[in-house]
């Protein structure tokens, strides 16, 4: 999505900050700690931070660590509860919930750590470990906010003291903490050429292209065509059908995967980029 700065764009920034602030107010208010760790993966970014492959990642390596790991996520995310329960079967129990904080004080006591796949502008977890993917500095203005930008929530929102910030991308000279990258795309053969079309229904999709377009600038992979959905689109296996049914191959997300049937899983012709995490062994935690 492009973001603008046009006046109804704006405005409805303006309102969503209001409506923002109240729900804070009214619904969100601080309650008292869970007795079990949380930790919370979120971003000020409205959709496409990396937080589901990064709460992976980082259930997998607790779960190595001998704790007994929840994650939660939310049930409107259905796809990320998929991706979640197909990539943590043997690491973590993924539940998924309208309400995050009711369902941590529920289970509180059967787990060691309670996982939070985004739920970073939850207030009512206090003293909850914020992990926070920064793609740039964290945002001031309220203009920045959706629709007129991508961000939801202001830096000044958060309390920093309950924030370690991981840097994703390159800034003052300083390399990422952690970086995402295409390691292999299913049905293919490296080196042997390859047409297809890229369907991407991420929240940011013009990083997901990127990842893309570098894999395919050191094999035999051309991209002819960009198509984009929304995030969590549930007609996203009908265009998939379409270009199938074209006799075009496709590439598309693990995410983006989740929300077909088997039977489109299945095809040759379907393609699969498989996300990887690289993280830094001289991982910096900002702490502002």
């Amino acid at each position: 999505m492009i973001y603008t700065t046009k006046p109804f764009r704006l405005a409805a920034a303006a309102f969503y900050r209001i409506a923002y602030k109240l729900h804070h107010k009214i619904f969100l208010r601080p309650q008292p700690p869970i007795q079990t760790p949380v930790i919370i993966v979120g971003s000020y970014l409205a959709g496409g931070a990396g937080k589901t492959p990064f709460t992976i990642w980082l259930a997998k390596r607790l779960q190595e660590q001998g704790k007994k790991v929840a994650v939660l996520c939310h049930s409107a995310a259905w796809d990320e509860f998929i991706l979640l329960q197909n990539s943590l079967s043997h690491s973590a129990k993924v539940i998924a919930t309208s309400n995050r904080y009711s369902t941590a004080k529920e289970i509180q006591d059967k787990f060691d750590i309670i996982l939070c796949d985004d739920g970073f502008e939850d207030s009512r977890f206090t003293g909850a470990h914020r992990i926070c993917l920064d793609w740039e500095e964290p945002p001031t203005s309220w203009t920045k906010l959706w629709p007129a930008g991508p961000f939801r929530s202001l830096k000044q929102d958060h309390d920093e003291s309950e924030i370690i910030h991981i840097r994703c991308f390159d800034a003052d000279s300083q390399t990422p903490d952690i970086r995402f990258y295409i390691k292999s795309i299913t049905n293919y053969i490296p080196g042997k050429p390859l047409s297809a079309t890229l369907i991407c229904g991420l929240g940011s999709p013009k990083r997901f292209i990127d990842d893309i377009g570098t894999f395919a600038a050191s094999t035999g992979i051309q991209i002819n065509k960009v198509i984009t959905r929304p995030d969590h689109d549930k007609h996203f296996a009908q265009v998939v059908q379409k270009e199938i049914s074209c006799g075009n191959d496709i590439i598309i997300s693990q995410k983006d995967a989740c929300r077909l049937p088997q039977t489109n899983l299945e095809h040759p012709k379907l393609h699969i980029a498989i996300q990887e995490i690289e993280v830094s062994a001289h991982l910096t935690l900002h702490s502002s």
